[in-house]
C-alpha cells in the first residue's frame, strides 16, 4: 500500500510516498502546473514495489511539499539541492534514480554533483535535457512546447483539465484519472497555476529554456559514472526520438530504448514495458 510521508529538509517540509521493501528506486516527477509526485509515478509506486522501496517526492512548490514563502517559483537547478537534501535526510546512498521530463534534469545533475548518492540513472522522455538540433528542425518541437505549456490563458476548470488529459493519455485508467483530480484540485487551492504564471521568460521561452543544460549538463555529462537507462517514447511532439538519440551518443553507459503508442508521460502511458525494463535492468 502507498503511504504519504513528510519530512523536514532543511527546513522544508517535503511530502513523499513510499511503496515495498529493497533496494531504494527514488522517482522526480516533471514540471508544469499540476505536476506532482503521486499522479506522475502512480503505476511505478504499485507496479515495482514488489522488487524495490519505491520513493516519489514532491519537489519544491509541487503538490504537498512547502511553497517558498513568497510564492516565487523555483527553477529546475535550484529544485537539485532540495532533492539531494531529501535523499541525505532519508540516509540513502547509492540509489537508483528516475526522472520524468524536466526531472531527468535534475536527476542528472545530482549523479554529476553527488556521484556517492547515484549508481543507475533512468530518464523518461528527458526533455528537460535532451540537447536540441541546432537547426530548422528546433522550430517544429519548441512551437509544440509551447503549445503543451501555454499559461497565458486563464486557469483551466478541474474538468477542462480532465477532459484534456484524457484526449493525450494513451492508456486511461481510474487510478491514473483519481490521482490526477487529487493533484489539480491540490494545485488549484495552493495558487500553483499562477506561479508558473509569474514565472521569468527562460521557463516560457524554448529558446531560453536550453541555455541551463547548456551551463550545468553538456559541459560535465562525461563526468557521470551511473549506468544510464533512457527511455523514450516514439509519440511525443515535444521531444521527438532523435533528441533522446543525441542524448544517447553524449551518455556513455547508456541503453537507450523507444516506445511506440506512448505521449510525454511515457511511464503511464507504457507503464508494463517501462517497468519490465527496469526490473529487467536491475537484474
Amino acid at each position: 500500500m502507498i503511504a504519504e510521508r513528510h519530512i523536514s529538509v532543511s527546513g522544508t517540509t517535503t511530502a513523499y510516498y513510499e511503496n515495498g521493501a529493497g533496494e531504494p528506486l527514488v522517482l522526480i516527477h516533471g514540471s508544469g502546473p499540476f505536476a506532482e509526485a503521486k499522479s506522475s509515478f502512480i503505476r511505478q509506486l504499485n507496479g515495482l514495489s514488489d522488487r524495490c522501496r519505491v520513493i516519489a517526492l514532491d519537489q519544491l512548490h509541487f503538490g504537498g511539499t512547502d511553497y517558498p514563502s513568497n510564492h516565487k517559483y523555483i527553477n529546475r537547478i535550484d529544485r537539485v539541492y532540495h532533492v539531494i537534501g531529501f535523499i541525505d535526510a532519508l540516509g540513502l546512498k547509492k540509489i537508483t534514480l528516475v526522472g520524468h521530463s524536466e526531472g531527468s534534469f535534475v536527476a542528472a545533475r545530482i549523479a554529476i554533483v553527488r556521484p556517492d548518492l547515484v549508481s543507475r540513472l533512468v530518464l523518461l522522455t528527458a526533455s528537460a535535457l535532451s540537447p536540441a538540433f541546432g537547426d530548422d528542425r528546433d522550430e517544429t518541437w519548441m512551437q509544440a512546447s509551447r503549445q503543451q505549456y501555454d499559461v497565458s490563458r486563464p486557469m483551466p476548470s478541474e474538468e477542462e483539465f480532465i477532459t484534456a488529459w484524457r484526449k493525450g493519455c494513451r492508456a486511461y485508467g481510474q487510478d491514473l484519472e483519481d490521482v490526477k483530480r487529487a493533484a489539480y484540485r491540490r494545485a488549484a487551492e495552493r495558487g500553483q497555476y499562477e506561479m508558473f504564471q509569474r514565472a521569468p521568460e527562460e521557463e516560457h521561452n524554448p529558446h531560453l529554456y536550453v541555455r541551463l543544460q547548456q551551463k550545468y549538463i553538456f559541459p560535465f555529462i562525461d563526468r557521470l559514472q551511473s549506468q544510464t537507462l533512457i527511455i523514450w517514447s516514439k509519440n511525443d511532439p515535444t521531444v521527438p526520438p532523435e533528441r533522446g538519440l543525441m542524448l544517447a551518443k553524449l551518455i556513455r553507459n547508456s541503453d537507450f530504448h523507444l516506445l511506440n503508442n506512448a505521449g510525454h508521460s511515457v511511464q503511464s502511458d507504457r507503464c508494463e514495458a517501462v517497468n519490465g525494463l527496469i526490473r529487467q535492468w536491475f537484474g
